[in-house]
């Protein structure tokens, strides 16, 4: 079963927020990504419970101002800074599992922005990955056992 056309929209008012323009930081270009697209491959190869997950996700962000503020608001009328703080809040509140929701609409968040080459290329991501070898920080130690044989 696919997301519900409200759903749709609420993913492109709640991913896109995750980016605080006022913060600095990366900057997206207008319709430079496609957040529901994004979010809905992840649904789409999701298992039921995971799909539940998003749906839930969702839902819990757009009902936050209510929940986390008190406030009889829609997350839609906050404005970007207000999005973005409440968006923290749910990702590092208290109770689990609306710590973990949050997260799960980050990592789709996520994704998503990184689908595009554009995003990838502003951050290095792809270049730092294939030029740069890893390299242990510390060198630990090897144990050697004995052999059965060695005396």
């Amino acid at each position: 079963m696919t997301m519900t056309g409200v759903e749709r929209h609420w993913l492109s008012i709640v991913l896109p927020s995750f980016i605080d323009p006022a913060a600095g930081g990366l900057g997206l270009r207008p319709g430079e990504v496609d957040f529901v697209r994004g979010a809905l491959t992840m649904y789409d190869a999701s298992s039921p419970m995971g799909r539940l997950g998003m749906r839930a996700a969702v839902l819990v962000a757009m009902l936050s101002p209510l929940l986390l503020l008190g406030r009889l608001r829609s997350f839609a009328a906050l404005d970007s800074t207000e999005r973005a703080a409440v968006l923290a809040r749910i990702c590092s509140h208290r109770l689990y599992m609306l710590r973990g929701l949050g997260v799960l609409l980050k990592l789709a968040a996520s994704m998503a922005m990184f689908r595009v080459a554009s995003v990838r290329g502003r951050t290095h991501y792809d270049h730092r990955a294939a030029t740069q070898p890893v390299r242990a920080r510390v060198a630990l130690p090897v144990l050697m056992v004995p052999s059965p044989g060695a005396a």
